[in-house]
């Protein structure tokens, strides 16, 4: 079991634990993970660059690309952050905003409609529910076909002070949802949706008059997309 683990933040808080508590019951093999802002880019530009030119062509690709990299080599990718005013952390969304032409709608990439993904949220006493499908709506457009929310209102401020309830519960609401990743990972499927979303965006790319982006056909095209090959079949 390969797992890449994106933390939104650089404390070790109870978010942390949240996910540290997930490794453990996934028993992930190898490990790939990476702590925000230290880890991640600069803030987006909006240049362009990635859609237009590629990737590489970002400013920030030195920090982007390893974390892509990651996320497509893993079984399982984590997202975790805690609420902040009501969404996730400021580092996750920049990273996310600089993983857009990976979206879809441009240039997924294939290995992505294998994978499982969880996000992980903690609040002190708001609802996580929107934090946590925010971060799941991004894996989901990257073609990640299921993603498992992991959220906590802790009622605390901080891991020395949570309760022994709330820990108790942290540990078994992460072992159900490990055994359930662990399953899906082991019997990979993507569902009626995510065929849905991929045959929209294939009619797109297959259009001359709707793939405005000649870069996105060209990938789309090149991994026989547009014909009969589909990434989440073994060819």
């Amino acid at each position: 079991m390969k797992v890449t683990i994106i933390h939104g933040q650089s404390h070790k808080g109870i978010t942390y634990t949240m996910s540290n508590t997930l490794l453990k019951y996934l028993e992930g093999e190898e490990v790939r993970e990476f702590f925000l802002p230290k880890d991640g880019p600069d803030f987006c530009y909006g240049c362009n660059n990635c859609f237009l030119k590629g990737e590489e062509k970002c400013p920030s690709a030195d920090k982007v690309q390893p974390i892509v990299r990651a996320m497509e080599w893993a079984d399982v990718i984590i997202l975790d952050s805690p609420c902040y005013v009501m969404e996730m952390s400021g580092a996750l969304k920049n990273l996310m905003d600089h993983l857009a032409y990976r979206w879809i709608t441009h240039r997924p990439h294939g290995a992505m409609f294998k994978k499982v993904g969880i996000t992980v949220c903690s609040s002190a006493g708001a609802p996580t529910r929107g934090v946590l499908k925010s971060m799941g709506r991004q894996l989901k457009w990257m073609g990640v076909p299921k993603v498992y929310h992991f959220g906590l209102m802790s009622n605390a401020m901080g891991v020395s002070d949570l309760k022994a309830v709330k820990l108790a519960e942290i540990e078994k609401r992460a072992k159900r949802i490990s055994i359930r990743a662990k399953s899906r990972v082991a019997h990979p499927h993507v569902g009626i949706r995510g065929i849905a979303m991929f045959n929209i965006f294939k009619g797109m790319q297959s259009s001359e008059k709707s793939a405005w982006n000649p870069k996105d056909k060209d990938w789309w095209v090149s991994q026989g997309w547009t014909q009969k090959v589909r990434p989440w079949k073994s060819n």
